[in-house]
């Protein structure tokens, strides 16, 4: 009886584990129901709405802006994240966004900048809006 009941709560955990492990990756044309427009650097996919308009790129960047809403990613080959001390105003360090592990730093919520190796890449996505950031990331 005691095998039976482990062996359970084994099955019921692993099916627990799995469900949670699921990321959930938006499908084409949708970002929390918004129309998006897919922009490469470096071979790295991003998803951006399309309120969002494209302000200045090059090759290792690109800026938008939606009003008052600013959006800027960065892609730069062998780069190292810039750590920030953690103060009463910004509070920085390791966090996870979606599925990707990287380094946060949030200025009292009223900016966020997000970095994360994407192999030989650092990439580094700065807004006022911590889930644009997220959905910006796409798969990761």
């Amino acid at each position: 009886m005691r095998y039976k009941l482990a062996i359970m709560l084994l099955l019921v955990f692993a099916f627990l584990g799995v469900v949670s492990a699921a990321t959930f990756v938006p499908s084409e044309g949708s970002f929390a129901f918004k129309e998006v427009e897919n922009y490469t650097l470096h071979d790295i996919n991003f998803t951006v709405p399309t309120e969002y308009k494209l302000q200045d790129k090059d090759k290792d960047f690109l800026h938008f802006k939606d009003g008052k809403n600013k959006l800027k990613i960065t892609v730069k080959k062998n780069a190292k994240v810039k750590k920030v001390k953690s103060t009463k105003k910004v509070k920085s360090g390791k966090a996870t966004l979606g599925a990707t592990k990287g380094y946060l730093v949030d200025r009292n919520g009223k900016s966020y900048t997000f970095s994360y190796k994407e192999g030989k890449y650092l990439v580094t996505i700065k807004s006022n809006e911590l889930p644009l950031i997220i959905g910006v990331i796409g798969e990761g």
